[in-house]
């Protein structure tokens, strides 16, 4: 009976890591609307210069392309424009940690992404410290032959919108 439970249990540890712990990259932007009435879509389709053109309403804050990511890493992107406001402390900047969720099958690949990012906009005349939640949530992988970016927030006050997807690592 013990050599049962032994095979059984080093077998699923096999087959487990024949699927679990692939490395992807994370593809992760940023824009900020600078056309009003540009709508963001929940899901842009298409290669990465398809991607681009539509946001042509926006502009770009961030773009990060991780590498060799797994299940539990964590990806933080931070940029800020740190300045003096006249003896005070300016900051105008976007500030991410995301955890990467594999929980890929041997048929079925799934990735999610989900953390908390914060909008600043100190200085010049405003202050404001947005945090945003983002729950963990299904994110495409382009190695699956849908190119695809999918929007994980927005932000309607600021016009802030922050997209995702992973590929394969190679």
């Amino acid at each position: 009976m013990y050599k049962i439970i032994l095979c059984a249990i080093l077998s699923f540890f096999f087959l487990n890591t024949a699927y679990a712990g692939e490395t992807r990259n994370i593809n992760f932007a940023a824009f900020q609307k600078a056309d009003k009435a540009f709508e963001y879509e929940p899901i842009v389709l298409g290669a990465f210069s398809d991607f681009i053109s539509a946001m042509k309403g926006s502009q770009v804050l961030v773009l990060a392309h991780t590498a060799d990511a797994i299940d539990g890493d964590v990806m933080a992107v931070h940029m800020d424009v740190l300045r003096d406001e006249k003896g005070k402390f300016g900051d105008f900047g976007i500030n991410c940690e995301m955890i990467f969720k594999d929980d890929s099958t041997a048929t079925n690949p799934s990735y999610m992404i989900g953390g908390l990012c914060k909008i600043i906009r100190i200085g010049r005349g405003q202050d404001l410290k947005l945090s945003a939640i983002i729950p963990q949530m299904d994110v495409p992988d382009t190695a699956q032959g849908i190119d695809a970016w999918v929007m994980l927030y927005e932000d309607k006050q600021t016009g802030i919108a922050f997209y995702a997807n992973v590929s394969a690592s190679k």
